[in-house]
């Protein structure tokens, strides 16, 4: 049994200029072999060249495939590193979280902000990082998913992508870090809560993408939402404004609400700011949308609350979405205080 298996996504990491602009052309053995320090870890490493795409092209089949990888290869290996594009890694981190639920190995995704053979790359450094995370969690025997970026360890659905261009991009939110690198050598510091269960069978499987999300603002019209609604999406989900506002005087939002309510169409509410989640309890503007139902997103960011919908509606009847998505799998969400 070898320690780690890379599996080769893309991204700007595996990318090179062309007359398009940067565009995924390395393999994961060409990336590996440009991180010298890897050296002392070549007799344990095997890589897999999954796909090669700039992660803005990812879709959810994309993940499935990951995961699949993953649990094909999950007895022959003590560890996972995959390198993925930073665009929608919080979005695959969070739904591998998920998909690999019952997974007994660490697994961690990294990329880069510059290209692995651009001059002060920060490839090389991600993923040494990675490698040194993962034999950390191999002898603690940790498993569960997580991003590894500018040396953090962040834990896989409490990630975002805060910054488009600098090398400190990811971070934790509303949640501790997993670990970090210090003077070179990697501290763990935390221990997810993992229901170490399957939540899913991947035969013939297939995530939910018929899910809108939008954002609201100061005259956004209701009559937006009523032709989303119009559309007979799987669920809504609403970036609401501070703790979960939803303006009902001048464009009132409320009777799309009721609207969707009554064609069964679940409405999640999650807030525009980045820390500190919803709580629907607090102002009026929140209340309002609790007597009509809708779904407090709690502390989840937008992309764990994609993820999530996506993977797990398709067994999930409408009457079991809130219970579903108060359900910590992973540690997700925080469990949700009594919103009144």
């Amino acid at each position: 049994m070898k320690k780690y298996c890379v599996i080769s996504t893309g991204g700007t990491i595996a990318s090179s200029k062309s007359s398009m602009g940067l565009t995924p052309d390395l393999g994961g053995l060409d990336l590996i072999a440009r991180v010298p320090a890897l050296h002392a870890f070549r007799d344990e490493i095997e890589v897999v060249d999954l796909m090669s795409k700039d992660s803005s092209n990812m879709n959810p089949m994309d993940w499935v495939a990951i995961a699949r990888c993953v649990k094909q290869k999950e007895r022959d290996f003590l560890s996972f590193v995959i390198l993925h594009g930073t665009d929608t890694m919080a979005y695959s981190a969070s739904a591998l979280s998920f998909l690999l639920c019952d997974c007994k190995r660490p697994v961690i995704l990294t990329g880069s902000m510059l290209p692995m053979n651009e001059p002060g790359s920060d490839g090389p450094e991600n993923i040494f990082d990675s490698f040194l995370f993962a034999s950390s969690l191999i002898e603690r025997e940790q498993p569960g998913v997580s991003i590894a970026f500018s040396g953090k360890l962040i834990h896989g659905p409490r990630s975002e992508k805060l910054i488009s261009k600098e090398r400190t991009a990811f971070d934790t939110i509303n949640y501790p870090l997993i670990g970090r690198i210090r003077e070179g050598l990697p501290e763990i510091e935390h221990r997810p809560f993992l229901t170490r269960k399957p939540v899913l069978n991947f035969e013939k499987y297939k995530p939910e993408k018929n899910i809108i999300l939008i954002k609201i603002y100061p005259g956004f019209q209701a009559s937006f939402l009523e032709h989303l609604i119009d559309l007979s999406p799987r669920a809504i989900l609403i970036e609401s404004l501070g703790l979960g506002g939803v303006p009902f005087i001048g464009e009132n939002l409320l009777p799309p609400l009721a609207l969707a309510r009554e064609r069964n169409i679940p409405v999640i509410l999650t807030t525009q700011c980045v820390y500190g989640g919803v709580d629907l309890s607090v102002y009026e503007v929140g209340r309002r949308t609790l007597e009509l139902g809708v779904i407090s997103g709690q502390d989840m960011t937008k992309e764990t609350l994609i993820a999530k919908l996506m993977i797990m509606l398709p067994s999930t009847r409408a009457g079991e979405v809130k219970c579903m998505l108060e359900t910590n799998f992973c540690d997700e969400v925080n469990p949700p205080e009594e919103e009144k």
